[in-house]
C-alpha cells in the first residue's frame, strides 16, 4: 500500500523525515502543504501515535534539514491502517457504531499540532492497490462511472474497488473527485443532450430545417415591431 499511496505524490516533493522507526512518508503538495503518512496494521499503533502526537510535531521541529516554519499549520498527518473486513464493515452491518469507528472519530476531531485523517483499508484493496501502482488516473477512467456507482450502492462489500478509490479522495484531500469523475461523464452529458434533443424532434415530426428557416425570418424582424405582430398572427393561423 506504502508504493501505491507514495506515487499518488510527486517523488521530487518528499522529505526526508523520520519518526522513530515507524513505516511513513513525509511529502510537501501545493500551496505550502505537507503530508505526513503513517503506514501501520494496529488499533494499538494508531492510538500511540495519536498520543504522541506532540512529540512528532517536536522532532519535526527541531529536523533543522527539513522543518519549514509552513508545516506548523499546513500538515496533514494520515494514519494508513490495515484492518480485517469484520472490522471495516461492521457499522453498516450491525448499525451501531464499532469501537475501531469511535477510536476513529476520537483520532481525527484531535486538531492539535496536524490535521488527521485515518485512512482504513482491507487486505482485497491492498492488493487491488498493489496491482495498480502508479496507474491512478487510469483507475478513474475505469471506476468512477455511474454503473460502478449503482454496484456501490446495491453492494458495498463486493464492490470494495469502488470504495477503496472514493475513501481515497475522502482521505486525501489534493486529489480532485470533480476533476475524474467529471471528465469521464462530459462526453456521456453531451450525447445524452444530444440525443435526446433529437428524439424530441423525431417523436413530434418536427422539420428541423423549417426551424432554421424560421428562426432566420424572425432575426430579421426583431426590431420591427408591427412585423413581429404579423409574423406571430401568421404562426397562428398556421397552427
Amino acid at each position: 500500500m506504502k508504493e501505491f499511496i507514495n506515487a499518488l505524490f510527486d517523488e521530487k516533493n518528499k522529505i526526508d523525515f523520520q519518526y522513530m522507526d515507524y513505516d511513513m512518508s513525509f511529502y510537501s503538495g501545493e500551496f505550502r502543504s505537507y503530508y505526513l503518512l503513517f503506514y501501520i496494521s494496529t488499533t494499538e499503533e494508531l492510538i500511540k501515535l495519536w498520543e504522541n502526537t506532540g512529540d512528532i510535531f517536536k522532532t519535526m521541529k527541531q529536523s533543522t534539514s527539513t522543518y519549514s516554519v509552513d508545516m506548523d499549520k499546513n500538515t496533514m498527518c494520515i494514519y494508513c491502517l490495515q484492518t480485517t473486513d469484520e472490522e471495516y464493515y461492521e457499522t453498516g452491518k450491525t448499525g451501531t457504531i464499532s469501537e475501531l469507528s469511535k477510536k476513529i472519530s476520537m483520532v481525527e476531531e484531535d486538531l492539535n499540532y496536524f490535521a488527521k485523517h485515518v485512512f482504513l483499508y482491507t487486505n482485497k484493496m491492498k492488493q487491488f492497490a498493489v496491482q495498480h501502482i502508479g496507474n491512478f488516473e487510469k483507475l478513474c477512467e475505469e471506476y468512477l462511472t455511474k454503473e460502478r456507482f449503482e454496484d456501490y450502492k446495491n453492494d458495498i462489500q463486493n464492490s470494495y474497488e469502488y470504495d477503496f478509490i472514493i475513501n481515497l479522495f475522502i482521505k486525501f484531500p489534493f486529489l480532485n473527485f470533480e476533476k475524474y469523475y467529471m471528465r469521464n461523464q462530459k462526453e456521456l452529458q453531451y450525447r445524452s443532450v444530444t440525443s435526446f434533443v433529437q428524439e424530441k424532434f423525431n417523436d413530434n415530426e418536427i422539420n428541423l430545417d423549417k426551424v432554421r428557416e424560421d428562426m432566420e425570418s424572425l432575426e430579421t424582424i426583431l426590431d420591427d415591431e408591427d412585423a413581429l405582430f404579423k409574423w406571430l398572427d401568421q404562426q397562428i393561423e398556421l397552427d
